[in-house]
């Protein structure tokens, strides 16, 4: 029997972060653990910082995830209530399944913590391949846990972000792991890939099918896919963040002969999630 923390882990969280909310930083009292506070960290960032490391203090216990495509897998227990309980993004999960083909070449930018990477080799069963990209590293090693854990072989994971050229980008890790991003103004730098250049040098097979969520990053990920977008018309899932990014995505699929369906328009956020199916 395996012992369900996740609710603990939860509630401890939840008391510890309430507690922190009621230290008072007081600028002017001159009093040195105050002038130390403010000195070393801010309040928001002390809080993230916290979250941030009780998910890797924690990231060595596993529980099994309690519904949905991978129920039954083990996930890190500080991954998140949505991915224990099995209702993480279930409208894309849904669409996810509907249109993933056994067997299939899946590229997943914007991998995460492997959540749509694990689906897919499971789907694959040994057959076809998953390959992986996500630049954070935090990420990267819970992605790494949940693959060896649960047996997925067939994935290979490349530590970097996708966009038009290769080369390095700053990638902002100041908010949650879910929303990392490639910006000017990040903390952290990191390596950055072309697909259309991979696939042409031989280092990538062609794809059957690709999902994009990368936070804002659409525009120059689908810069670097128009190549084998036009060749070899994979199937698509991409997710939008901003109206310039969901008006770029729209005329790059109509301009690529795709019909497809928003699974959830917001026309004023432009946060949406398209499915895209070569005509």
């Amino acid at each position: 029997m395996i012992y369900d923390f996740s609710n603990t882990f939860a509630l401890f969280y939840k008391y510890f972060t309430s507690c922190m909310k009621k230290i008072p930083f007081d600028q002017g009292s001159g009093q040195p653990f105050e002038c130390f506070k403010l000195q070393i960290i801010t309040k928001l960032n002390l809080q993230m910082n916290l979250k941030h490391s009780l998910k890797v203090l924690f990231s060595g216990i596993f529980v099994k995830i309690k519904s949905g495509p991978l129920k039954g897998k083990k996930w890190i227990i500080t991954s998140g209530g949505n991915f224990i309980s099995g209702d993480q993004e279930s409208y894309k999960t849904d669409a996810f399944l509907k249109n993933f083909i056994p067997g299939s070449i899946f590229f997943d930018i914007g991998a995460h913590i492997g959540y749509y990477s694990a689906i897919g080799a499971m789907l694959n069963d040994g057959k076809g391949h998953v390959y992986s990209f996500e630049p954070r590293p935090m990420n990267a090693g819970f992605f790494r846990k949940h693959m060896k854990k649960n047996g997925f072989e067939n994935v290979t994971l490349f530590e970097a972000a996708v966009g038009e050229k290769d080369g390095f980008v700053q990638f902002d890790t100041a908010h949650g792991s879910a929303t990392g991003r490639v910006s000017s103004d990040g903390d952290l730098k990191v390596k950055q890939v072309s697909i259309d250049r991979m696939v042409s040098d031989g280092e990538l097979p062609s794809p059957d099918f690709i999902k994009i969520d990368v936070e804002g990053g659409e525009i120059d990920v689908l810069k670097g896919l128009t190549g084998v977008v036009s060749k070899f018309r994979p199937r698509l899932i991409v997710a939008t963040h901003n109206p310039e990014c969901y008006g770029f995505t729209v005329d790059f699929l109509k301009n690529n002969r795709y019909r497809f369906e928003v699974l959830n328009p917001d026309p004023v956020k432009g946060d949406t999630e398209i499915v895209a199916l070569p005509e």
